[in-house]
């Protein structure tokens, strides 16, 4: 039958609203308290179960309406059944949230994620949100947009990738259930079959792409695209697609949806830039107040999507969800110093039995060192600590054959030809400190 003039091939499109209207207005009557309501209220349903079936095949509407009855969903929960349709799963994770974790999740939040009070609030208002069914509220018609959305930008160490991950821990009791794209992997035109999947007749077709797929497996998720200046400007149309619809189409065809789940952007935007020999130098620094990095910050996204891609529409789906993130302070820099190396001792303490002390004259030696400059934030921090506490306290504790029981008293700091060392004493077979040592 190839190259036969007498046959060919006709594209059937999906059925319109009105193709659908009239499916849904038989198929209606069948579910539960339908013909017991007011006509207004049997109205409003039938154009809700039409509105979030869009892009469904008609076979779609008589398997929502099965589904509805064989679950015994009303008429008026018809979009439940929708949801529990698309999505494949019939247990609602944000139902399941408990109530009072969310109302004290400031505290548990500024715990991992010190200062930032902006970015924090930001964070919980989504998760607020997202957990009352406001999403997209402002619409006039139901949509698949995602529960919420974020776009962090701000130096780096500064906590926003950590805020993605305790974020995801306060909603689903793990940090590891975020999924993560590390956007710098996907900057050449044809990454984006990375994400969907390749096309038919290519190779990697039957595989599926790495986005879809993990939507597919996990649609309750907080999704981290870290860097997203990086990725190709033709990835970027699919994220279009995510934060208007909800959806996206994989290279097979099939439709992912991304209705319940959390999306967050990360950026560097407006920290850097290129001079005219090419090298990147910073555009903002540690030295200005936090107005002049979010007035530079946000004037720099807002021109790279308008003029330098000359995509605005994706600016304007993500709204008013942009969150600069400010420099590390040196407030915050102690506040980071601390919980690190009191995480430290805890770690010696817990896997090795061996318990340290740090006296106060070694510890503003180390605050000193290791906060002098927080340009690279608090990720510089613990690079920091890596240098001046971690290696010479390995070094002097497996040179001397130290075991569990040990004590040791750290009492000074400094170098040997340019390596940094630590003067410390070791009593053998006591434990007289506590195990998460004393700072």
């Amino acid at each position: 039958m190839v190259d036969n003039p007498r046959v060919r091939s006709i594209a059937i499109p999906r059925p319109d609203s009105l193709q659908r209207g009239a499916l849904a207005r038989a198929l209606s009557p069948s579910l539960s308290g339908f013909r017991d309501a007011e006509e207004s209220t049997c109205a409003a349903c039938v154009e809700a179960f039409v509105d979030q079936t869009d892009g469904l095949l008609l076979a779609d509407l008589v398997a929502i309406s099965q589904l509805a009855r064989r679950e015994r969903l009303s008429f008026q929960e018809i979009g439940e059944a929708v949801r529990r349709y698309k999505l494949g799963v019939t247990d609602d994770p944000w139902k399941k949230i408990d109530r009072r974790k969310i109302r004290d999740g400031e505290p548990f939040i500024r715990r991992r994620v010190k200062g930032q009070r902006q970015a924090v609030t930001k964070a919980l208002d989504i998760v607020k949100r997202a957990i009352t069914s406001l999403s997209g509220a402002q619409a006039s018609k139901a949509t698949g947009r995602p529960r919420g959305v974020l776009f962090l930008a701000g130096p780096t160490g500064v906590g926003k990738t950590e805020l993605a991950k305790t974020l995801t821990e306060l909603l689903f009791g793990d940090e590891r259930a975020y999924i993560r794209f590390d956007m710098s992997e996907f900057s050449s035109e044809h990454a984006d079959q990375r994400l969907i999947g390749a096309p038919p007749g290519y190779i990697g077709y039957d595989a599926g792409g790495e986005l879809t797929n993990a939507i597919r497996e996990k649609p309750f998720a907080v999704v981290l695209f870290d860097e997203i200046e990086k990725a190709h400007p033709r990835i970027l149309d699919k994220f279009l697609q995510i934060l208007d619809d909800g959806v996206l189409a994989s290279g097979r065809g099939e439709r992912v949806y991304f209705s319940e789940s959390v999306i967050v952007f990360t950026s560097n935007l407006g920290i850097y830039r290129r001079d005219k020999e090419g090298n990147r130098v910073p555009t903002v620094t540690p030295d200005d107040p936090y107005e002049v990095v979010e007035e530079r910050v946000r004037t720099k996204i807002e021109n790279h999507f308008k003029t330098h891609l000359n995509r605005p529409e994706i600016l304007n789906r993500i709204g008013e969800n942009i969150v600069v993130f400010d420099f590390i302070r040196p407030d915050v820099a102690r506040e980071i110093y601390s919980k690190m190396v009191t995480h430290i001792l805890g770690l010696l303490a817990d896997r090795q039995h061996i318990h340290a002390v740090i006296t106060p004259e070694v510890d503003q030696e180390l605050i000193r060192r290791c906060t002098s400059d927080l340009s690279h934030g608090g990720r510089g921090i613990g690079n920091k600590l890596e240098a001046w506490l971690i290696n010479p306290l390995a070094r002097a504790l497996f040179d001397s054959d130290a075991t569990a029981g040990a004590t040791v008293r750290i009492h000074g700091v400094g170098e040997v030809d340019g390596v940094p060392t630590l003067e410390l004493e070791l009593e053998p077979g006591r434990s007289a400190l506590p195990a998460e040592g004393t700072l």
